[in-house]
Formats: structure tokens, sequence, C-alpha cells
């Protein structure tokens, strides 16, 4: 049997246990932080995508070959639409944190298809810029 430590609790072991247990109040006021600290995290991924945008602008207007930078837009809007509805949505009705990133089929396939996107047209701007290298 588990023992609690000397001082804590005068009916043993229970009360000390339950004392560990965060209160339901307490994993409810864990939500909020939460949930800003997954939409922080991919506004900090929102905003490496838009400087790989800002590289083929620069690289477009520098240079005068086609970028297509503008379709960077699409996979930065899926990741910012994905994220919110994971860490407002999803989050706040499993209140789960296991099912942060795993759980939610619409908005796991937004990330999918924004990655997908993504590397498709991180791809294209690398064949684009290194054409003329070789």
């Amino acid at each position: 049997m588990l023992r609690s430590p000397a001082g804590l609790g005068h009916d043993g072991n229970k009360q000390y246990w339950d004392s560990l247990v965060p209160s339901y109040k307490g994993m409810e006021l864990m939500h909020i932080p939460s949930i800003l600290l997954i939409v922080f995290d991919w506004i900090i991924a929102a905003i490496l995508i838009f400087f790989l945008l800002l590289i083929g602008r620069f690289y477009e207007i520098r240079f005068g070959s086609r970028s297509r930078f503008q379709l960077m837009l699409v996979p930065l809007a899926l990741f910012v639409i994905a994220a919110v509805w994971d860490a407002a949505f999803v989050n706040n009705t499993t209140g789960d944190p296991l099912l942060d990133f795993v759980g939610a089929l619409a908005p796991d396939l937004l990330f999918f298809l924004g990655g997908a996107i993504l590397i498709a047209l991180a791809y294209y701007l690398f064949k684009t810029m290194m054409r003329g290298r070789r």
C-alpha cells in the first residue's frame, strides 16, 4: 500500500493522493493556456511560411522569373484555419490534451493538405531558383 509523506493528511493515503489530482476547475483553467500555446506554435509556423513567400517575391522581382509566390497564401490560410479550428473547437469539446494534433478529421485534413501544397510550392520555388545555376 502506498503511504503518504509524514504530516500530510490525517486519514492516510486517500487525502494525500486526492490532493495530487487536479480539480475540474484546475483543469478548466489549463484550457486557456493550452489554446494559446497551440495557436502561438502555429503562428510561428505561419511566420516561417510568410518568409518563404517573401523569398519567392524577392526572387520574382529581382530576377524577373515567375515564382508564383502568391500561391503560398493557400497553405498559410489552411494552416491558420486548421490551427484555430483545432485549438478552439476540437480541444474545447474533447478537453483531452492528447487530441491537440491528432483526433479530429477535418483539421487534420487541412493540416495535411496545407503541408502537401507547401512542399510542392517550396520544391517549385527551389527548382525555379536553381534553374540557371547549373
